[in-house]
């Protein structure tokens, strides 16, 4: 290995799945102090953006499980295919029951929990390290504070991943409301609190904000409404045609781009990406169909969750199953899954490097019968 150039073994590495890199950390000296470069880390999850890996929570959070959709065989209509359990974050004092759904970027998991919102904790799935936030002061003196939403991105600017809450402030002495949102930096590991946000998210449509561009984005009642990491300010983007006839919508992720869910009454479901981030002549159909109550129920229940170009397909969840819509002959079919919770989020995640300052260290038996500690993360 010692005759091939450095630059080279950065460029293979670079392009590799960051679980194996993580075993790669115990090949040599070199290569460990090679992967843990904050610049090795950033390159590599920039090139990682495109993910076939699914991330399922049940609805306690007290168990995950991936799923990878290229184990699926689009040819074969009678497929089974398996969940396989991650291990989930446990450690006494941590979140056992988030308030918010699945909320991810890059690799990092957002948690919080209903009991106590103050407990907030981003954790590596892949390395099994977490770290715990600093409490947020929701004390006011002169309001009753109310949490709203929140999510998890990315600062490319200030190479910082940042937590934005959003909160509503109730006066009761003028019976007027304020939505607040304030803004954690993990590299400064503090919050900081913004001016009051000019927009009224009590229509705000999902809890989790979407990352997409430096950007958590939320749909509220006639728009989408962009919270801008680098800046710390607000944009709006405007919603596809013919919205107003909604009666229920849905914001996601797609293929690098934003897509939105459009319901409307008489069992029809159209599903918009938006190429030009910011740009509304840059809605594009990507699908559209109706009738299929009689297969998956509700149609406000279905969710897009991944786009597999290459075949055409769009994944989506609908309650505790799942389905995939050939974009071109507009059919849908269920997709058999076995070892599914009986209620449950689902998101595609990729894999991270980032390392986090706790671990989450587990207590296993060795032969003798003694107990010992062993840092799965190392262990990998």
């Amino acid at each position: 290995m010692s005759d091939i150039p450095s630059d080279l073994h950065h460029e293979i590495l670079r392009r590799l799945p960051a679980d194996s890199l993580l075993r790669f950390r115990a090949v040599c000296k070199w290569w460990r102090r090679l992967i843990d470069e904050p610049s090795f880390v950033r390159t590599h999850a920039a090139n990682q953006t495109s993910s076939t890996t699914l991330l399922i929570r049940n609805s306690t959070a007290t168990r995950f499980y991936s799923l990878t959709l290229d184990s699926l065989n689009f040819d074969d209509a009678h497929q089974v295919i398996d969940v396989m359990p991650v291990k989930a974050l446990f450690r006494v004092g941590l979140p056992r029951s988030p308030v918010l759904p699945v909320a991810c970027c890059n690799g990092l998991i957002l948690h919080s929990q209903y009991e106590n919102e103050k407990t907030w904790v981003i954790w590596n799935t892949l390395t099994r390290e977490f770290h715990e936030l600093p409490q947020f002061n929701t004390e006011f003196d002169d309001a009753y504070s109310s949490f709203r939403g929140g999510g998890i991105g990315y600062d490319s600017a200030s190479d910082d991943y940042k937590v934005v809450r959003i909160d509503s402030l109730d006066y009761d002495s003028d019976s007027r409301t304020v939505y607040q949102t304030s803004f954690y930096s993990l590299k400064m590991d503090s919050w900081t609190m913004t001016k009051d946000c000019p927009y009224d998210f009590s229509w705000m449509r999902q809890l989790t904000g979407v990352f997409l561009d430096g950007a958590l984005h939320w749909i509220l009642r006639n728009m989408i409404v962009a919270v801008v990491l680098e800046t710390e300010d607000y944009r709006e983007l405007p919603l596809p045609a013919n919205s107003e006839e909604l009666s229920g919508v849905h914001l996601d992720v797609l293929d690098g781009c934003l897509v939105v869910s459009c319901f409307y009454p008489m069992d029809r479901l159209d599903g918009w990406v938006m190429k030009d981030c910011g740009v509304e002549k840059s809605w594009v159909k990507l699908f559209s169909f109706r009738e299929v109550g009689d297969i998956v129920g509700v149609m406000w229940c279905l969710r897009p969750i991944a786009y597999i170009k290459s075949k055409g397909h769009v994944f989506l969840q609908h309650g505790d199953a799942f389905f995939r819509l050939d974009v071109e002959s507009n059919s849908l079919k269920k997709v058999i899954v076995r070892g599914l919770p009986r209620k449950f989020s689902s998101q595609i995640m990729v894999e991270s490097l980032l390392r986090l300052d706790q671990s989450c260290a587990v207590t296993v038996k060795n032969r003798a019968g003694m107990k010992r500690k062993r840092n799965t993360a190392d262990a990998r």
